[in-house]
């Protein structure tokens, strides 16, 4: 087991199809949503990459991850009527 995981080889493999598993059904995901969909932490999957056994999508910019993460009031109150 290489120093510092705390994952068998069995569980990296796992973690491994899962990522690729969720990038093909959601285009659009973030490394956040891998890592949670995958059930380990950002730290491991940047680990994988390095080590060339899977490939992670560029992170969100500010300006990306605050267009992400504000509400559009228009389509909110119109869905209440």
């Amino acid at each position: 087991m290489p120093r510092g995981s705390t994952y068998t080889p069995e569980e990296l493999d796992t973690i491994i199809q899962r990522v690729n598993q969720f990038k093909e059904e959601n285009s659009n995901a973030t490394r956040a949503s891998l890592a949670r969909y995958a059930g380990c932490d950002i730290s491991v999957l940047k680990r994988l990459e390095k080590q060339g056994k899977l490939e992670l999508p560029k992170p969100l910019t500010r300006q990306q991850a605050r267009k992400r993460r504000t509400i559009d009031w228009a389509k909110t109150l119109g869905k209440l009527r």
